[in-house]
């Protein structure tokens, strides 16, 4: 289930971006999937689309029990916490560095989000 979009400024521009998560199949086995999606505010045409697939160079359950908890990725045992919009903001500026160009008309689907991560230099939390 998506939320209600959250808003931040990046640069003077406005944003709004929202996490969800999922499930799908993965050659047999059913996999946790987080979903971030970013636009520029009033122009949800040519959205990001960022998709994290567990076992897929990170982990999406990196809470308690079954599906972990929901925006929290692991890497190399580091914590991340798609809920916070310093990340998000890390997430759309790497995606811009990679061409995405809010407002275009264009939409981007990322799916290895891991990878963006990584190349986002994005805030990591503590270890719970």
């Amino acid at each position: 289930m998506v939320g209600v979009p959250r808003r931040l400024v990046i640069d003077g521009v406005r944003f709004c971006w929202t996490r969800s998560h999922g499930h799908l199949e993965v050659d047999g086995n059913h996999r946790c999937v987080e979903r971030f999606s970013a636009w520029r505010e009033g122009e949800r045409r040519g959205a990001l689309r960022v998709h994290f697939v567990d076992g897929e160079g990170g982990s999406t359950t990196a809470g308690q029990g079954w599906g972990g908890y929901d925006g929290r990725l692991l890497v190399d045992g580091v914590a991340y916490n798609l809920n916070r919009p310093a990340l998000a903001a890390r997430l759309i500026q790497a995606a811009m560095a990679r061409g995405w160009q809010p407002g275009s008309g264009r939409e981007m689907v990322c799916d290895d989000g891991f990878a963006l991560l990584a190349s986002a230099g994005a805030p990591s939390e503590p270890r719970r």
